[in-house]
C-alpha cells in the first residue's frame, strides 16, 4: 500500500513538473511570438521612414519654392531686395512630420531699413514639402521658435526712447494655424 500511494505521489509531483514546465514553454512562446511582433510593426515604421525625405531635403524643396515665388513677393514692394531667408523645421501641422516655416524680410536696395517681411509656411508630407500659408503682419516681428506644434514670434515695438535698430518692447505670440490664413 505504501508502494502505491509513494507511486501515486511521485506521478503527482511529475506531472506537476510537467504542467509547470508547459506553462513555462507557454509564456515564452507567448514573449517570442510578442517580440516578433514588436520587430514586424518596428520593421514597417522604419520602412516608412526610408521613404520619407529628409529634414534637410525638406528645407531644400522649400526653399526651391519659395526662390521660385519670390519675384512675385518682391513686386509688392518698391525697389526691394530679399535681405534675409532663413529656414526653420517643425512640426506645426500636428501630423508627427517636421515642417518648414521660411522667415524672410525685404529691405531697399542700398539700404538697410526693413520694407517688409513675413513667413512662408510649408507642410512636409513626407514625400514632398507644400506651401500652405504665407504671414505678413502689419508690424514688426521677429521670429523665436516652433515649439509644442505652434509657431512663435515676438511682436516689436519701440518706446519713445528706442533708437532704430533697436525695439525694446518684445511680446510672445503664437501663430493660429486655419487652412491658409495665419494669425
Amino acid at each position: 500500500m505504501k508502494n502505491i500511494i509513494g507511486i501515486i505521489g511521485l506521478l503527482a509531483v511529475l506531472t506537476g513538473c510537467n504542467n509547470s514546465d508547459r506553462k513555462v514553454q507557454q509564456k515564452d512562446e507567448l514573449k517570442e511570438q510578442s517580440l516578433s511582433k514588436e520587430k514586424e510593426s518596428h520593421s514597417k515604421e522604419s520602412e516608412v521612414s526610408k521613404d520619407r525625405i529628409s529634414k534637410e531635403e525638406a528645407v531644400k524643396l522649400a526653399m526651391k519654392q519659395f526662390d521660385a515665388y519670390l519675384p512675385k513677393i518682391l513686386k509688392t514692394y518698391d525697389d526691394g531686395v530679399i535681405d534675409l531667408q532663413d529656414p526653420h523645421v517643425g512640426d506645426f501641422t500636428g501630423d508627427g512630420i517636421e515642417d518648414v516655416a521660411i522667415y524672410w524680410n525685404i529691405a531697399p536696395e542700398g539700404g538697410n531699413a526693413l520694407i517688409g517681411q513675413g513667413l512662408s509656411l510649408y507642410k512636409n508630407d513626407g514625400h514632398t514639402v507644400k506651401v500652405i500659408a504665407g504671414y505678413e503682419p502689419d508690424y514688426l516681428f521677429a521670429f523665436d521658435t516652433i515649439k509644442n506644434g505652434k509657431i512663435i514670434v515676438e511682436k516689436l515695438e519701440y518706446t519713445e526712447e528706442d533708437g532704430r535698430c533697436c525695439p525694446s518692447i518684445k511680446t510672445k505670440h503664437a501663430l493660429t494655424i486655419k487652412g491658409s490664413k495665419v494669425y
